[in-house]
């Protein structure tokens, strides 16, 4: 479906979590947060397959999952989580991380008022490739240090 799309990270955010389930939408409220963009899509397999154990076990959900995503890189999945995809698996992990991050922050702003989200502008900006090339390889650096993984 989307040829653009070569890495997908999947996970169970417990920040994340709550946005495909409460009808609150998450938005970007810091910088690094703008690589979701503006709108993320709400898949809700019950639309679709009914009852489910809300796992995607075979290719028509997933691929009804992957219709849900529209021309975005991510979509909140209800009641279990999220997915991100991207050029790579670096830029996937990249999304992935910080949707949580933005998630943690939105809802910290949630309590103590209204928060001031990203402009369209600043987005479009944040999500372009310009932040992202220079973000990833720093990043990605940083995640193998915490990981255990350098040297990989």
């Amino acid at each position: 479906r989307r040829p653009d799309i070569n890495a997908v990270v999947h996970n169970h955010s417990h920040a994340v979590i709550p946005f495909g389930i409460s009808g609150v939408p998450i938005r970007p409220v810091v910088h690094v947060g703008s690589t979701m963009g503006g709108e993320v899509p709400i898949w809700d397999i019950h639309d679709s397959f009914g009852d489910t154990s809300l796992l995607v076990l075979n290719i028509e959900q997933g691929r009804d999952l992957a219709r849900s995503m529209g021309d975005g890189l991510v979509a909140l999945m209800r009641g279990h989580g999220c997915v991100a995809g991207g050029r790579s698996l670096k830029e996937s992990v990249m999304l992935a991380i910080y949707l949580e991050v933005n998630a943690k922050l939105q809802m910290q702003a949630m309590q103590i008022g209204e928060p001031k989200y990203l402009t369209p502008g600043e987005i479009e900006l944040g999500k372009g490739r310009f932040f992202i090339d220079l973000a990833i390889d720093r990043s990605w650096e940083y995640w193998k240090i915490r990981a255990n993984c350098v040297g990989m």
